[in-house]
């Protein structure tokens, strides 16, 4: 990794606590449906006061889990204690994550990585994201994500955050899409349909992305700066270029639609 994701993580989230001090707390989210500014503020404190709690008491388990969500601190009612709280615990998941090796034994949500190298790439992308989130919501000029960031941001997606589909659930491959980030490679991805029950939820017909194999064919191909290309798989706006199957582009669509928050 060409950067230092502990610091990235910092100084995104100092971008975000900057752009939304002065924002009134009822604005709304246009990237977050349903939330407004006070509970974007509140969603990235209680990530940081979560992971930080999940690193440092060394939790593998989902019942050392449950017993850190019940020790969450109340949400702060006013604007500068919330920042306040999350300047605290942004201190604290730097520390915790400074504190071992990324091969570190440490719970997360995603079964095939348990490993506290896991939790340090998923926070520079969850403070990256957000923060471009603060800059919308504030109605700011979005400010750039280094290329070395960005691109690490879509394998992230790629690799994880569309990942998640039991492999024995019914799939029908749709085909395989390129993406372009200039300068930074390209990335093969198959689309495939899905549907079968998860988390106490039925999906029908529900798109889905994984990495494709290297030498597969690309029916479609989006291409445009890192920056937009990490914004657009993570479900913000972006500018980027198109060409190839219309039908593979309209279900890339319904993946960037279904959404990333």
């Amino acid at each position: 990794m060409s950067f230092d994701p502990v610091q990235v993580m910092r100084r995104e989230t100092a971008r975000f606590a900057e752009a939304l001090q002065n924002v009134d707390g009822n604005t709304p989210v246009p990237t977050c449906p349903g939330w407004d500014a006070d509970e974007l503020l509140w969603h990235l404190t209680e990530v940081h006061l979560f992971w930080s709690a999940v690193i440092a008491s060394g939790a593998t388990t989902d019942e050392q889990i449950e017993d850190i969500e019940k020790a969450k601190p109340l949400r702060p009612t006013g604007r500068a204690e919330a920042l306040d709280l999350l300047r605290r615990a942004t201190d604290e998941l730097g520390t915790a994550l400074s504190s071992g090796d990324d091969r570190d034994s440490a719970w997360s949500w995603f079964p095939a990585d348990q490993t506290i190298g896991f939790t340090r790439r998923m926070q520079t992308h969850e403070a990256t994201i957000h923060r471009v989130d603060a800059e919308l919501t504030a109605g700011l000029p979005v400010s750039d994500i280094p290329i070395e960031v960005a691109v690490a941001g879509i394998d992230h997606v790629i690799n994880v955050m569309w990942n998640w589909i039991p492999g024995d659930v019914e799939q029908h491959p749709l085909g395989v899409i390129e993406l372009r980030p200039r300068g930074g490679g390209s990335r093969l991805v198959e689309l495939y349909r899905w549907s079968g029950r998860l988390w106490g939820r039925d999906f029908v017909d529900q798109v889905a992305g994984r990495r494709a194999h290297d030498g597969a064919e690309p029916r479609a191909v989006i291409s445009g700066e890192a920056a937009d290309l990490d914004r657009l798989v993570w479900s913000r706006p972006a500018i980027s270029s198109r060409e190839g199957d219309l039908a593979l582009l309209a279900a890339f669509d319904e993946l960037i639609t279904f959404g990333i928050q």
